[in-house]
């Protein structure tokens, strides 16, 4: 029962994010714009993809016994530390003036 208010608590930070975004991409030039959101969004897409594969490391490794809830938490836990860079690095990059 629990996983579906991190699902809910997920939904709701991307939501947050996605119009952060947007508020950037309309209120800013357009090359800074891109430039920022091109940045945020490759360091987001990597520090997911790292966490899965270290989710997907765990699940192989015999000697850990991960049963199909606790791997949702662990992907669920990617995922928001993923938006969270998302989100932090959209902020950092918008209020540095060196582009």
């Amino acid at each position: 029962m629990h996983i579906y208010y991190a699902v809910i608590g997920l939904t709701y930070l991307i939501i947050l994010v996605i119009a952060y975004a947007v508020s950037i991409s309309t209120n800013s030039e357009e090359e800074k714009s891109r430039v920022i959101i091109d940045r945020a969004f490759k360091n987001a897409f990597s520090i997911l993809a790292f966490g899965l594969l270290v989710v997907y490391g765990l699940f192989l490794i015999p000697h850990i016994t991960l049963d199909n809830q606790i791997t949702s938490y662990l992907i669920l836990a990617s995922k928001f530390i993923s938006v969270f860079t998302l989100g932090g690095t959209l902020f950092i990059l918008n209020k540095k003036r060196c582009f």
